[in-house]
């Protein structure tokens, strides 16, 4: 008997994902194992929207092999779809085979509710006597409020259920109920799968035992790549030198960091003699893209003005005189509703950004617009902060555009990848592998850190995890569905040279 697991794909409502190809790629993989069941363990989209629903139906049609199917908790995150959701990823719910019997357990609430309670005993009625059980559900049931515990440990017990299969977590883990066998997998999610690259995930019983295997998707993990392109991913990826401009820049020169950013705030508080000769050692180590990032333009709604422009203007002037290749400069610090198409304060800044940051493109420098992210507790409509999506940052660019001369070079997106992933409630429908199809083709640069309780900007130790894996970034780079552009580590609390020499080890088989 063997079954495979496919969880937490949370596929989005766009062509092109990372999500998608992840799950493209589990299917043609289950279409030549032959796998007896696949099991979906919820959490298949990122919303439970009809366009997601849809999408993710086109990606399963050429399955062909029996299934059984729960939903997950983001399946049902806008109540105005949830019950559909829930309807269309809630068959087939129970698979019989010679001896095993897979059943699906509906754990997307975080509990057990009465109705699936007694759907649940009904379908267990249904089983043949004498097969042994394999449920599949969402929710690690170990970790379901006390009362429902209870309850699976009850039924689990009483109906010979040897075996349980969960997402939900992100990660691996074995786990028991009441001696009753609990395996999480970490599932399908490139941005998500935490320890390593996202999986599809066997079971098989041999001998009345089931083991655990699994194939990792070769496309999210740059250890598959050739040398040469690891060797091309790792000659963009270099550092933000933070608060740490002379000790940081110095630290690239010495390791050959051939891309590098400087904080504005930072740097223009250091002898400009010493800065100037700490870019030339950089450069002549091998350096070669020099960026800086500017300082913030913000929308004062009440006086309906901008403020920031004098030292943006000394940002931009030191920028020059350093001769940067590219900066980056965040969108426009404002509400959402103050900056829609026509309105007043969107126009004024559009004219502050240009009569700013002209004299740079007119110097033939690459022009990145980094989007920003809402925080917790932060309105989720337009009083929340402007240009936390792909629409408003894209809108928001080509607008720039056009009104800068056509002659300089054409402004793009600083992706940062955190702002991305740390987005509540935005990152929801908005996910990095989104992020990364609708807006990724016109990047022209990345940040990149981890993210923990503490916040951005943490360091990254590792390519998965805990709270973002880069394998939607390294699909995504390496398939051309996002633009290769110079990738800054941009670490607050500690030098970004420890995560730079953790990524090239990583990348070196090191």
């Amino acid at each position: 008997m063997k079954i495979a697991v496919i969880a937490d794909t949370h596929i989005p409502n766009c062509a092109d994902s990372a999500e998608e190809a992840a799950l493209a790629w589990a299917v043609e993989t289950c279409r030549r194992s032959e796998p007896d069941v696949v099991v979906f363990a919820g959490d298949l989209t990122a919303c439970g929207l009809p366009g997601e629903l849809d999408r993710l139906a086109g990606i399963l049609r050429p399955l062909g092999l029996p299934s059984v199917s729960t939903p997950g908790n983001s399946d049902l995150r806008s109540s105005q779809t949830a019950a559909r959701a829930r309807r269309r990823l809630s068959a087939p719910t129970m698979q019989q085979f010679p001896g095993v019997t897979v059943l699906a357990l509906d754990t997307s609430d975080g509990a057990v509710r009465p109705a699936e309670r007694r759907r649940f005993a009904s379908g267990l009625a249904g089983v043949r006597t004498g097969s042994s059980k394999v449920v599949v559900t969402h929710w690690p049931p170990d970790e379901l409020p006390a009362a429902d515990r209870q309850w699976c440990a009850s039924v689990f017990a009483d109906n010979r259920v040897e075996l349980v299969l969960a997402g939900h977590k992100h990660r691996d883990a074995d786990t028991e109920l009441a001696g009753v066998p609990i395996r999480q997998v970490r599932g399908l999610d490139p941005e998500k799968a935490i320890g390593a690259p996202p999986a599809l995930t066997f079971f098989v019983r041999e001998r009345g035992a089931w083991k655990r295997q699994e194939t990792a998707w070769p496309a999210g993990d740059p250890r598959t790549w050739e040398p040469n392109e690891r060797e091309g991913f790792l000659a963009q990826l270099g550092i933000s030198t933070m608060s740490r401009t002379l000790a940081d820049t110095a630290q690239a020169a010495t390791v050959g960091a051939r891309v590098l950013e400087l904080r504005a705030s930072a740097a223009m508080g250091v002898d400009g003699t010493e800065l100037a000769a700490a870019v030339r050692r950089w450069r002549g180590a091998g350096g070669r893209e020099l960026s800086v990032h500017l300082p913030d333009l913000r929308w004062d709604a009440k006086r309906g003005r901008t403020d920031g422009l004098p030292i943006l203007r000394d940002a931009v002037s030191l920028s020059l005189r350093l001769g940067v290749e590219r900066v980056t400069v965040h969108v426009p610090r404002a509400a959402a509703k103050d900056m829609t198409p026509g309105n007043g304060g969107r126009q004024a800044m559009l004219a502050a950004f240009s009569a700013a940051l002209g004299p740079l493109a007119e110097a033939g420098v690459i022009l990145g617009v980094e989007n920003l992210h809402r925080t917790p507790g932060e309105p989720d409509d337009d009083r929340g902060r402007f240009g936390c999506t792909p629409p408003e940052c894209l809108a928001w660019l080509q607008d720039l555009t056009d009104v800068l001369p056509s002659s300089v070079p054409r402004p793009g997106l600083l992706l940062d990848l955190g702002h991305a992933r740390n987005n509540p409630p935005l990152s929801r429908m908005w996910t990095v592998g989104r992020w990364l199809a609708e807006a990724g083709p016109c990047a022209v640069g990345y940040h990149v850190h981890q993210v923990t309780a503490k916040g951005n900007h943490q360091p990254l130790r590792e390519p998965f995890g805990p709270a973002i894996s880069l394998s939607a970034l390294f699909w995504a780079w390496r398939a051309c569905r996002t633009a290769r552009a110079p990738m800054f580590l941009e670490i607050r609390d500690e030098s970004a040279m420890g995560s730079l020499r953790a990524l090239r080890d990583f990348l070196q088989g090191r």
